[in-house]
C-alpha cells in the first residue's frame, strides 16, 4: 500500500529539511575555500567511508557537477586521492591522456584544470578535497598551503573535534 504523508493546510509551511551541522560546515569550507583562492575556482568534497563513496559538499551547483563527473567514473582524480591519499594535480585536462570518461565530462563543465587532495580522518573516512579552475595551469604549488589548511579543518570537523 503506498504510504501518504499529512497535507498541509493552505498556508501553512512545511519544515524545510536541515542537513547534518556536520556537512552544513563541510559546504561553509568549500565556500569559503573557493572564495579564498583566485582565478574563480570551484571546490568539492568527495568522502568515502568503507564501501560508500558520496560527494557531500560543493562550492557552487557546477563544483557538485564536476564531483559527480569524477564520482561516475570508473577512473578519476579524486578517485587517485582517495585510495593513495596523495595530491593529484592535473594543469590542463586537454593535454592529460588519463582518465578519459572524467576528462570529457570535466570539459562539457568547462574545467580545464584541477587539483585533488586526499586525506584520512582518525575514523577511517576518507576525503577528496577537489579544486577545479576554468583556464589550464593556474593551480600550482602555490595552492598547496590554503589547500592543507582546509584539508586540516574538514578532518578536524569529521573526527568532531
Amino acid at each position: 500500500m503506498l504510504e501518504t504523508s499529512p497535507c498541509a493546510e493552505a498556508g501553512d509551511a512545511l519544515p524545510a529539511a536541515q542537513p547534518p551541522p556536520q556537512i552544513r560546515n563541510l559546504h561553509t569550507v568549500a565556500r569559503e575555500l573557493a572564495k579564498a583562492l583566485p582565478h574563480g575556482v570551484l571546490v568539492g568534497l568527495t568522502v568515502r567511508v568503507g564501501a560508500d563513496i558520496a560527494v557531500r559538499a560543493w562550492s557552487s551547483p557546477r563544483a557538485k557537477l564536476a564531483e559527480e563527473a569524477q564520482l561516475i567514473s570508473d577512473a578519476a582524480p579524486n578517485r587517485a586521492a582517495l585510495c593513495e591519499e596523495l595530491a593529484v594535480t592535473v594543469a590542463d585536462l586537454d593535454a592529460e591522456t588519463r582518465w578519459s570518461d572524467c576528462r570529457a565530462q570535466l570539459r562539457l563543465l568547462g574545467v580545464r584544470s584541477l587539483h585533488c587532495r586526499g586525506v584520512r580522518a582518525a575514523n577511517d573516512t576518507a576525503v577528496a578535497l577537489a579544486v577545479y579552475a576554468e583556464r589550464p595551469h593556474v593551480l600550482d604549488a602555490n595552492l598547496d598551503p590554503v589547500v592543507a589548511a582546509a584539508c586540516r579543518e574538514i578532518v578536524a570537523m569529521l573526527d568532531g573535534r
